[in-house]
Formats: structure tokens, C-alpha cells, sequence
């Protein structure tokens, strides 16, 4: 820990911030997101009205119910398409509605 005052190199100030639970959360879910439009690209994304991540889960709300069935069916392949396209897996499942 530094003193007061004291000069810090700029890496290790933002290493400490994105270290932070609540940062790294948002980071990742952002991450996750657009993950999800680039892997899925416009025509799915047309149809898309919500992607959250939480705690290894892809909530996914979509408006057309042929998609939900059909990304129902390839669910563990779309999951391991966005985890190749994170270089992590961050993924573990996806709930479509």
C-alpha cells in the first residue's frame, strides 16, 4: 500500500481499479454482449431485444419464437461459438426467452 501523495505507475492504478468486483462484473458482461452481436451477427441481432451475463449464464430475450426454438436446439453450439470468440470460457449456459 502507498502513502498519501505518493506518485503510483499508471499500470498498477488501473490494474487495481479493473480488479475491482463490480468493474470486472460490467467488463465481462460487456464482453460477453458483444461477443453475442459479433458471433451471431445482424440478421439475429435484428431480432434481439435483450443480452445480460450473470455469474456464467447468457440471459438472451428474443422477439421471435422460431429463433428462441431454433437457438434452443443449437444451444451448446452457440455457447462454445462466443466462448471461442472470448478466448475464455465465460459461458457455461444460455437461457433463451
Amino acid at each position: 500500500m502507498t502513502k498519501r501523495g505518493e506518485l503510483k505507475n499508471i499500470s498498477k492504478v488501473i490494474e487495481e481499479v479493473f480488479s475491482q468486483k463490480q468493474i470486472r462484473i460490467g467488463i465481462d458482461n460487456i464482453k460477453v454482449q458483444d461477443a453475442w452481436k459479433k458471433t451471431m451477427g445482424k440478421n439475429i441481432q435484428k431480432y434481439t431485444f435483450k443480452v445480460v451475463y450473470r455469474k456464467g449464464t447468457l440471459y438472451v430475450k428474443l422477439k421471435s419464437s422460431v429463433l428462441k426454438e431454433e437457438l434452443k436446439y443449437e444451444k451448446h453450439k452457440v455457447i462454445k461459438l462466443i466462448n471461442n470468440e472470448l478466448g475464455k470460457e465465460y459461458i457455461k449456459d444460455i437461457e433463451i426467452s
